[in-house]
């Protein structure tokens, strides 16, 4: 009896397996679009972004590419978009440099490093991203929204 029930809780267990979050955060803002989309600009710069492209019109705008290197997950580029609608989106855009092995690559040595998009990265990556994101939209008024659901239900 005790071997069926251990077996389903073992395979229940070993099925679920946990999955990195979206790169992607939601904040509150009570002030005119256009303000919230200055307020987001206004806090990446405080924070050494540089600003590539803007579309005030649209109330969007996307960070420089920035680059990260950490030992264990390689070499990521990644850009900060934001979106203002009924709430600030803060999305994380990033690519994975990934070095080909010997025989994948050209006799020149070119092509050795081939990028690849990432959707998700590792939440280690992605804290280190969002944490000063969160504390400088948070200081300039800008609400993060913790349960999507629950903000969009009220």
């Amino acid at each position: 009896m005790l071997r069926p029930v251990l077996f389903v809780v073992l395979a229940v267990q070993f099925s679920f397996c946990p999955e990195n979050p979206r790169m992607i955060r939601y904040f509150n803002y009570e002030c005119a679009q256009e303000e919230a989309l200055e307020l987001a600009k206004n806090s990446l710069l405080d924070l050494g972004y540089k600003i590539d492209l803007m579309a005030p019109e649209g109330y969007f705008m996307v960070t420089k590419m920035q680059g990260v290197k950490k030992k264990i997950f390689g070499q990521y580029d990644y850009r900060i978009a934001v979106l203002v609608e009924d709430r600030v989106e803060v999305i994380i855009v990033a690519q994975r440099k990934v070095f080909k092995r010997d025989s994948e690559a050209s006799i020149g040595g070119k092509d050795m490093i081939q990028t690849e998009v990432s959707d998700k990265l590792p939440y280690t990556l992605q804290r280190s991203i969002f944490y000063p994101i969160i504390d400088e939209f948070t200081k300039n008024g800008l609400v993060e929204v913790e349960d999507i659901t629950f903000g969009a239900s009220a």
